[in-house]
């Protein structure tokens, strides 16, 4: 019964606060203050940078993604460029003949 009684004595000073007038801890009141101050600043602030890495990440992985449609579009236009410069080359040596498929390739099969 004697340990009981201490336990519950030693919780309701913990809790109730007479602990710390009893020890004169008072005096540390603003102190202990400003290191749970300091301590949510420290949390917010590894919250803030992980968020913001997060973004990054995103925003690389979507400029990787365009970079990949630039070049796509890019070699389209060249080709696009390249078969017009040979019509305008065509039309001007006068010769008809040659022109786009229409059909689909055909397969050659040889025989021995």
């Amino acid at each position: 019964m004697k340990g009981q009684s201490r336990m519950t004595r030693l919780f309701s000073d913990l809790f109730g606060g007479e602990i710390i007038a009893r020890k004169n801890l008072d005096r540390y009141t603003l102190f202990i203050l400003y290191l749970f101050f300091l301590m949510g600043v420290y949390l917010l602030w590894g919250l803030k940078s992980q968020d913001l890495m997060a973004t990054i990440k995103k925003n690389e992985a979507i400029i990787e993604e365009k970079k990949i449609e630039y070049h796509q579009k890019e070699l389209n236009l060249t080709g696009i460029d390249q078969r017009t410069r040979i019509e305008n080359m065509l039309k001007q040596e006068g010769n008809n003949t040659l022109h786009a498929p229409t059909d689909p390739p055909k397969r050659i099969v040889m025989k021995f």
